[in-house]
């Protein structure tokens, strides 16, 4: 799970937190958003007439997986907020709410640094391209190599 800075939320399959960084890359650099292993996930789909897919549901674990660890000032909100004999929100519940949303958005920014590459070549591509430092060390790592496997050798072995 992988909560961004702005608060928004994705979830990303991937066998070690590289491995995620790497693969959340696709839509922003990771290295500053907070990334916690999630063992349960189950999420439902709505096939819609317009052949689109509509979130239904969260499983209930995943659900308080989500609440309770993305937006724990949310979740204590939601506990503590008043409610009328029908447990539904009051007019100052909806705005302690909006107030815990904001400050949900605001908890993490400049929280976290990204890493630096570990070569001078890695961080330049890594300023150029805003790119995470586990993606830029792989690139380099494998063009390293490449290079190395194409370059001659003088009979001895280095």
């Amino acid at each position: 799970m992988c909560r961004w800075p702005n608060g928004d939320l994705s979830f990303v399959s991937a066998r070690n937190r590289e491995d995620a960084i790497i693969k959340l890359d696709e839509w922003d650099n990771a290295e500053v958003a907070e990334l916690r292993q999630i063992h349960t996930f189950m999420v439902d789909f709505k096939l819609t007439d317009d052949g689109d897919l509509e979130l239904q549901a969260f499983g209930e674990r995943s659900q308080e997986d989500i609440w309770g660890r993305a937006y724990p000032v949310i979740c204590q909100t939601m506990l503590n907020a008043p409610r009328d004999s029908e447990g539904e929100l009051i007019e100052s519940g909806k705005e302690m709410i909006r107030k815990a949303v904001q400050a949900e958005k605001e908890r993490l920014t400049g929280k976290k640094k990204r890493n630096l590459a570990d070569t001078e070549l890695g961080r330049s591509v890594q300023s150029q391209m805003d790119a995470p430092a586990a993606l830029v060390n792989r690139y380099v790592k494998q063009i390293a190599a490449e290079v190395l496997k194409k370059s001659p050798t003088s009979g001895r072995k280095q």
